[in-house]
This record gives structure tokens, sequence and C-alpha cells, in this order.
């Protein structure tokens, strides 16, 4: 009993100060307080601080320097952590999040793998949130921020404490994640040059909140691809619906684009405007592109560039594996992932 209640001591130390690496208190290359210090300040015996020290340098957090003391190193590995459990941190009132979520599923259990849904509470920040799944040894994780910001200092701080980390539809977390997102030159590009005909006024609808890495990517990939396009950018809410001003505007540029092209920029925005436009008898002659399709796209007649939900689940799945397989070695990258073009057209109701 002696042993076991000595070994729960250390590790309760090891995860104290792995804690205060990722708070921020000791920084990268600081040295961090004496052992005899350690000691009094969380009121343990010198042998138990000495052993949480020594596991905390096996994994390559601290290194121990003659004459210096023992000072924190943070980096960017990769963590040789068992695959049995991972966590999936993403919105769930995101439409899109439950077919994501079924594929990933899929594959995780082809893989043994069992799957933890967690959703950020409220006034909770992301990495705070990711730092208490570490905490419960959960140390596996498949994150989509959404709109949430991402802390790039806080990250390098998990990695370093022994978290593997997967970014989905974001490129935000790089270079301390690897992240997996829709290639977006590619849907927008493919959206605009596989028409069939060339129009002549081409709008752009997307969200204004350019933070979010697909919504600006978006953006600019149409900008770049149709220097003489119109863009409409929408206010951007938590329930992703259409304000009434923005339909307004929205209806005044189709009614002067004619025999025009109208991109919007996620399926969302592809619905709403379909319902408010093309359902109402307002849409003159423009057509409707969609990075991704939505229920009711074959009756609005619609082209759209379908995310390919399956290659995300085994591309993201495939890097959890290598970065616990490289450890050092590992090196993160932005894995942009091809969709698919689809065009409904009429007599395919």
């Amino acid at each position: 009993m002696g042993a076991e209640v000595s070994e729960l001591r250390y590790l309760e130390l090891k995860n104290k100060i792995c804690y205060q690496i990722y708070k921020g208190v000791y920084q990268d290359g600081e040295r961090i307080p004496s052992e005899r210090q350690l000691a009094l300040d969380y009121d343990v015996s010198r042998i138990t601080v000495r052993k949480a020290l020594e596991l905390l340098e096996e994994e390559g957090l601290v290194v121990r320097v003659v004459g210096s003391g023992t000072h924190v190193q943070l980096r960017n590995w990769g963590n040789d952590t068992a695959l049995d459990m991972a966590a999936l941190v993403a919105p769930s009132k995101n439409p899109f999040f439950v077919e994501f979520i079924a594929k990933f599923q899929k594959t995780a259990w082809e893989h043994d793998t069992l799957l933890l849904y967690v959703e950020v509470p409220e006034k909770t920040g992301l990495e705070d949130c990711l730092y208490q799944l570490y905490s419960r040894n959960i140390k596996n994780a498949v994150v989509w921020p959404d709109d949430k910001q991402v802390d790039a200092d806080k990250l390098l701080r998990l990695r370093s404490i022994g978290m593997n980390l997967v970014f989905f539809d974001t490129d935000a977390a790089f270079p301390y994640a690897d992240c997996v997102y829709l290639d977006n030159e590619d849907a927008m590009k493919t959206l605009l040059e596989s028409q069939g005909k060339q129009y002549y006024r081409y709008l752009d609808i997307g969200w204004d909140k350019l933070s979010v890495s697909n919504v600006r990517k978006r953006e600019e990939a149409f900008r770049k691809n149709c220097p003489d396009g119109q863009v409409i950018r929408v206010s951007w809410g938590q329930d992703r619906s259409i304000k009434e001003d923005d339909i307004r505007r929205i209806e005044e540029a189709v009614r002067n684009m004619g025999e025009g092209l109208l991109v919007c920029n996620d399926r969302e925005l592809g619905q709403q405007t379909a319902e408010h436009l093309f359902k109402t008898g307002k849409k003159n002659k423009a057509s409707l592109a969609v990075v991704d399709d939505f229920e009711g796209s074959k009756s609005c007649l619609v082209s759209a560039y379908r995310q390919d939900l399956s290659g995300y689940a085994e591309r993201i799945y495939k890097r959890l594996e290598e970065q616990a397989a490289k450890g050092s070695e590992w090196k993160a990258e932005n894995l942009p992932v091809k969709g698919t073009y689809i065009v409904y057209r009429e007599g395919e109701r």
C-alpha cells in the first residue's frame, strides 16, 4: 500500500508541473524551482520530487543542466501514445458535423479506437478543454474549432506535455497540429470553370468572419479566379442564418445579374439562398453553384463541389497514427482534400 501511495504522489506532482507548464507559469527554457523548493511548495518528499522530475526528463519535457538546474524544454514532436481512445472536439449544432462524425466514427471503429465526442463548454477556451482531456489521460484529439480562435502558444505546450492533435476544417493550428481541410482553391476553381458556359456576371456570397480560415480562403480563391466578380459578405451568426438585410442585398444583386453565376461559399448559404431566391421566383436567369451540396440541391438544380468525408476521416486517422509513431521525426502538415463536382439538371429531380 505504501508503494502505491508513493507512486501516486510523484505522478500527481508530475501532473501539477505539467499544468504549470501548460499555463505558461514555467516558460520554454526557464529554470523551474529546485527540488528543495518543489518539495516545500507541494508538501512532498525530495524523493517524490526527484521521481517526478525523472519522468518529465524521460518524456523530454525538461532537461537537467549541471550547475544550472532543471529547465523546461518545449518541443513540437509527435507523442508515443496508444490509439485505443481518441476525442473528437467539435460543435454539435453544425449540420455538417452529423455527417462527419458518422464517417470518422466508422474509421475509428475499424481501427479499434474508441471515439469520445466532446463539445467545448461555454466560457471555456478550446485549449483549456483539450487540457481537461489530457488530464484524464486522453492524449489523442481531433479538433474542429469552427469559429473559435486558436492559441498557438498553448497548442505548443499541449503537444509538449504529451498530446497528439489533428485539426479539421482549418489550417489555423499549423505548425503545432496536422491540419486537414477542403482544398478551397480547387473547389472555387472547379465551380467557376465547370459550368459549360461563360457568364456575364459573377457574384460570390460568403460570411464576413474572415478570421475563420475557410471563410477567408474561399473568398480569396473567388477573387483570384474571378477578379471582376462581385462579393457580398453575410453577417456571421452562431445559427448560420442569413439576416433580412443581407437577403435584401442578395436579392438586389441577383436582379442586376441577369444570366449570371451565383456562388455560395458553404451549404448553409447555398440552401438559404436557394430558398429565398430560387423558390420564390426571384432568381431571374442566374445559376447557383455551392461549395458542398445540401438537402434540396436537386430540386434547385444547382452545381456543387461535394466534400469527401471519408477522405477526411482516413487522412485524419492516419496523421494521428504517424504522430504516435514518428515522435521527434514528426512534422506537421497542411493537408487539403479535393472534393467531387456534381451538377443537377432538369429531369433529375
